[in-house]
């Protein structure tokens, strides 16, 4: 069957294993190789019973036009309907006799064709479902009427719903001159405008070997290579050759007003690309600052360094969380924070000023150890949750390498506090935006701060 997960999940933490730069991947766990294409191949955990295959295409909302906005969110919800090969009922009943699940995320940066299934019919799954499904489109005009408008329209009444969604599209809309800080879903006005020719156009410049990757877990290397072949045999587009300008940071704020007893905040500053020599240090500098309670209903006061300045700087119910998203070519690093009205303009100031010190002043060295080993504990968690396909496939596409677990971690425990205490300063002493939602309308502004 088809899920199309949360979109507004946590970037940073599906791709905290791509924040290293360069390092010696290992040939026994990590496998990276690049076929005569160009098609990148990547494998990890061979021997896993469960596989997991992500074909990644290097596309995402920020190459939406200004007259097409919105043409990566249809093109993800038109994945599994007619194909060359398979009609959409075929597809799904092919999924569903084998026990696979093929999913489809869109961020700024990339698509995600996600496949879960059993180890023993990946390859058959892959070479008769979910490569006919994704590089035989046909965009039918009547399915996109009849079913992506449909699902282009619950995902928006879904995303909207959620505070968190919300705010992080503020925030890069505060953030981001141009297309990038454009919503990753659809506006309104465009949905059911998108056209089988806009998706062509798109599908014959974006969807070519040497614009995607193919990633998996449960597969072997010479496997995954021989269904890489069969890709360059079917994929059509003509070779990509587009190029992506750096997007500007600016210092704005949104403010989305709704209805609650909360107001929803993010103070942002700008981050760094995934293969920034700093994104390491910049991922143990949200771990120490805190990054929330892994505890059910547990406070968080004692996780990081700014819940606890703050609570002796006001009086009342707040929490903040440390975020770092970064991208190819940029990246957003800031502070979410969570407060009544009455209380927000004073929580997000102390914040601020809990910033600025420690741009100034650096942090203690204990703490930079606690954050350090909150870092590699997540690193490793998630590496044992087995979604590390997504991760190697970024990893691959960004930096033509795949690194381990292990030499991530090792790449953390060499962050000192110096080093530490650099890089804070590099982000925090620059320029922020600001974004709410909810009944923020006494502030905070960004010029206050």
């Amino acid at each position: 069957m088809y899920r199309f997960p949360r979109l507004w999940s946590n970037i940073a933490k599906r791709h905290v294993g791509s924040q290293a730069a360069a390092v010696q991947q290992s040939s026994q766990a990590n496998q990276f190789s690049k076929l005569n294409s160009g098609l990148k191949v990547a494998t990890s955990h061979e021997n896993s019973p469960a596989a997991r295959v992500v074909l990644l295409v290097n596309t995402g909302t920020r190459d939406d036009a200004s007259s097409t906005l919105g043409l990566t969110h249809c093109l993800q919800t038109c994945a599994g309907l007619t194909a060359t090969k398979n009609t959409a009922f075929l597809t799904t009943q092919l999924l569903s006799s084998l026990g696979a699940d093929l999913e489809v995320t869109a961020t700024r940066d990339h698509i995600f064709y996600n496949l879960s299934c059993y180890a023993t019919a990946a390859q058959e799954l892959v070479l008769d479902v979910l490569v006919p499904a994704v590089l035989g489109a046909k965009f039918p005009w009547w399915e996109i009427r009849d079913m992506s408008t449909a699902r282009m329209r619950y995902h928006k009444a879904c995303a909207e719903n959620d505070p968190i969604y919300v705010l992080m599209e503020a925030a890069h809309k505060a953030s981001f001159r141009g297309n990038f800080g454009q919503p990753v879903l659809s506006p309104d006005y465009m949905i059911g405008k998108h056209t089988s020719e806009m998706l062509s156009d798109r599908f014959q410049s974006s969807f070519t070997p040497d614009n995607m990757v193919l990633a998996a877990t449960g597969i072997t290397q010479g496997a995954l290579e021989e269904i890489g072949s069969a890709v360059e045999s079917i994929a059509t587009g003509s070779s990509s050759s587009a190029t992506r300008s750096k997007p500007d940071f600016v210092s704005s704020e949104v403010h989305v007003q709704k209805p609650g007893a909360l107001v929803h905040a993010a103070l942002s500053f700008e981050g760094v690309a995934l293969n920034d020599k700093d994104a390491i240090a910049l991922a143990v500098l949200q771990h120490t600052m805190g990054t929330g309670c892994n505890i059910k209903r547990g406070s968080g006061l004692a996780n990081g360094v700014v819940n606890s300045a703050v609570e002796n700087a006001t009086n009342g119910v707040f929490t903040t969380s440390a975020y770092s998203v970064n991208y190819t070519d940029c990246g957003l690093f800031g502070l979410s924070i969570i407060a009544p009205p009455d209380n927000i303009s004073s929580v997000v100031s102390a914040t601020a000023a809990e910033c600025e010190k420690i741009a100034t002043q650096g942090i203690d060295q204990n703490a930079v150890e606690g954050g350090k080993q909150r870092l590699k504990a997540a690193i490793l968690m998630e590496n044992e949750s087995g979604a590390g396909a997504a991760d190697i496939a970024v990893q691959a596409s960004t930096l033509d390498a795949v690194s381990s677990p292990a030499q991530i971690a090792s790449l953390v425990d060499s962050v000192s506090a110096q080093y530490l205490a650099a890089v804070a300063q590099r982000v925090l002493s620059g320029k922020k935006s600001l974004a709410t939602v909810g009944p923020s309308y006494n502030g905070p502004f960004v010029q206050e701060l």
